[in-house]
């Protein structure tokens, strides 16, 4: 195998955890590694020691929740977006690209939360509240009336002169009957509105939206959209998680060791105009020659579909080479459809061979555009 360009002392890679179960059994050997230890020493017999990843233990933390789902919180006066689980883990709890990187590698899934309307004149603040007008004297003094029927004897009234749906009065004052059921009992056949300051009743009343901060009302149709997003556990396997991040931090190396300029989760632009994340993308500082690496690793193992994501960028953006790493088993169809597109497919459970392999390939690149080990 050729060896890296040298680039002063590395650092021992951290320890892999084991392919064999998930997050079970790894707080499980956690457990068992601290009965081992000493009475004196200071740890919490009970609790996993903390985890050099932290996506490993943002995956613990996520673990502990009932839908597996980190939930933003909506600071709606300052207009700002948290998710506060990250400061568990040591980030900023507005790094929402964190959550996106781990989306990128199959560890998160992305999903819309709530969408905001907010002022188009003062978009950062997202107070904003529903007002309804009179359409004649632009009064806000309006009140909702529905029109209630009893179904069993016919005597019908507005709710404001009689509210069957109060239990506080479910007697009919017609038949004198008990309203049991009020939506198998009693029907709903109109409802307007009705305004108290000039007394006009309307079928539909002006609805504006009124900017709590700044004090104005704008037009349902003139407001700005702001889309927050949950991420949901995709892969709950930590060796996986452990396998990417360490396949990644080689990877990185191999290429600067190479003479790459090589980033993680770049944005790439496309001949079409569309960017694509890659999650590894390098270029040579020699002759400008591309590089996508894209990495998946999954226990449900890897098809045509993961495929299908990778062949999108690799036949827009048109690098010089493209690889598609995995630990996971590769179903069929998936190697054919990388030979056909010219996608180097390395598929190993062991990730150090993957990263050998890797090595090779690039070192006799390398060496054709006239590098020198």
């Amino acid at each position: 195998m050729f060896g890296r360009k040298p680039s002063g002392s590395k650092s021992k890679p951290d320890s892999k955890f084991p392919h064999a179960g998930g997050i079970s059994s790894f707080l499980k050997k956690e457990s068992d590694t601290n009965e081992e230890l000493t009475p004196n020493a200071n740890f919490e017999p009970d609790l996993p020691r903390p985890s050099t990843s932290k996506s490993v233990n943002l995956i613990q933390e996520v673990q502990k929740l009932d839908d597996k789902t980190i939930k933003p919180f909506i600071d709606y006066t300052k207009g700002h977006i948290y998710y506060p689980i990250l400061s568990k883990i040591g980030e900023p709890h507005d790094n929402v690209l964190y959550l996106d990187d781990l989306v990128s590698d199959g560890i998160l899934a992305k999903h819309i939360y709530e969408k905001l309307i907010v002022c188009p004149l003062h978009p950062t603040v997202f107070s904003s509240s529903m007002r309804l007008y009179c359409p004649k004297c632009h009064s806000m003094n309006v009140e909702k009336l529905n029109l209630f029927e009893h179904k069993k004897c016919g005597y019908i009234a507005e709710s404001k002169k009689f509210d069957f749906s109060n239990t506080a009065h479910s007697i009919c004052p017609s038949c004198m009957k008990e309203i049991k059921n009020f939506d198998k009992e009693i029907r709903v056949p109109a409802m307007w509105y009705q305004c108290e300051d000039c007394i006009e009743k309307f079928d539909n009343a002006v609805i504006k939206l009124h900017c709590r901060n700044h004090d104005h009302d704008f037009d349902t149709n003139s407001g700005k959209f702001i889309t927050t997003f949950c991420y949901k556990l995709k892969n709950s396997d930590i060796s996986n998680v452990s396998d990417t991040t360490q396949i990644k931090d080689e990877l990185m190396k191999l290429l600067n060791g190479f003479n790459f300029s090589a980033e993680l989760n770049a944005r790439v632009k496309g001949k079409s105009g569309n960017v694509h994340e890659i999650p590894i993308f390098g270029k040579s500082k020699s002759n400008d020659d591309s590089i996508l690496i894209f990495i998946k690793n999954q226990s449900s193992g890897v098809d045509e579909s993961d495929m299908n994501s990778v062949l999108i960028p690799k036949l827009d953006i048109d690098p010089k080479n493209t690889f598609f790493v995995t630990v996971s088993d590769v179903k069929d169809g998936v190697e054919s459809l990388a030979t056909h597109y010219g996608i180097n497919l390395i598929s190993d459970p062991d990730f150090s061979k993957i990263i050998s392999r890797v090595e090779e390939f690039v070192s006799v690149w390398y060496a054709n555009i006239g590098g020198r080990k």
